[in-house]
């Protein structure tokens, strides 16, 4: 990471005064991965990028074991203020991420004054910061989730598919299921045939200091709904099975639209189909409808 690279990235300038998306990145993948949603949308509209990984804070507390005290309450006012230096706030925008960058999207939204708040929210298989789908301890999230997970990304990184889920590793410590992911991974061609556990090892053990990193964020966050709609975006295979609404129902309080779309959690920005429903999701164009929630809705049933 070098501090003086931009936090705010122009990947599409728009021909026009039409709509402006804004989505928050967080990091495992580069920049890149937005280029074919920027091919996709139409020409008035222009597409920012906000790189979570040039907030320090944010970077370094993935580099430790530890609880950093990085709370989404600081990234959010961080991106807010870069964001409004950019004049990227307002009702001409929809703002979102994808992952983990939805979160600090909604972040952003909430703590926004009525009038700078944004016209739609777009989170891309993101876990909303409820309790509902947030831990208490780090131990809670185990190999049997992670593993899966892992896999998933490496795969996205390669190019291609490896055949690991939660079934394969269960009732495994992380040294034997990163034996068996070896042996996935192997069998896929994602990494050299050389590669061994310890190697493997290492770049897990980065993956999962990340991901535990915004579990820690979201689970001392007091999330609250924000009044604007809200679109979820869920691939087919995404981080948690099932057409739940990943908690995000609990927190739009101006109504949450659901979009489907092919491919898993990483492939979702690059699948052509895929990204042509993440499109539709930035421009506006169809969803199914659920009603805002009330007020006084508890938590939704399992």
């Amino acid at each position: 990471m070098r501090g003086d690279e931009p936090l705010v990235r122009e990947l599409l300038a728009g021909s026009g005064p039409g709509r402006r998306v804004v989505l928050v990145h967080p990091g495992a993948l580069p920049l890149s991965c937005y280029r074919p949603l920027a091919a996709e949308l139409s020409g008035d509209t222009s597409l920012h990028v906000v790189d979570l990984e040039k907030v320090p804070e944010y970077f370094e507390a993935a580099l430790t074991d530890h609880d950093t005290g990085l709370s989404l309450d600081g990234v959010a006012e961080r991106v807010h203020r870069e964001l409004a230096a950019h004049g990227l706030l307002g009702d001409d925008v929809v703002l979102g991420g994808w992952s983990f960058g939805g979160v600090v999207g909604y972040a952003v939204a909430a703590r926004s004054a009525p009038r700078k708040r944004p016209r739609r929210l777009l989170v891309a298989d993101s876990i909303a910061p409820v309790a509902e789908f947030t831990t208490t301890t780090d131990d809670e999230i185990g190999p049997e989730l992670l593993l899966p997970w892992f896999a998933m990304y490496l795969g996205a990184k390669r190019g291609v598919a490896i055949d690991l889920d939660a079934g394969d590793v269960r009732g495994m410590d992380v040294e034997a299921g990163l034996q068996r992911a070896l042996t996935a991974v192997l069998d896929a061609g994602a990494l050299p045939p050389d590669t061994s556990v310890a190697g493997l090892r290492s770049v897990y053990r980065a993956y999962s200091r990340g991901l535990l990193r915004n579990d820690r964020v979201a689970r001392d966050h007091a999330a609250k709904p924000v009044d604007v709609p809200i679109t979820l975006v869920r691939p087919r295979s995404g981080l948690l099975g099932g057409s739940r609404p990943l908690g995000w129902d609990q927190l739009a309080a101006a109504g949450l639209s659901t979009l489907d779309c092919p491919g898993d959690h990483y492939s979702m920005l690059s699948d052509p189909d895929a990204v042509a429903v993440l499109a539709d999701a930035a421009l506006e164009r169809g969803g199914s409808r659920a009603p805002a929630p009330s007020r006084t809705t508890g938590r939704q049933p399992s």
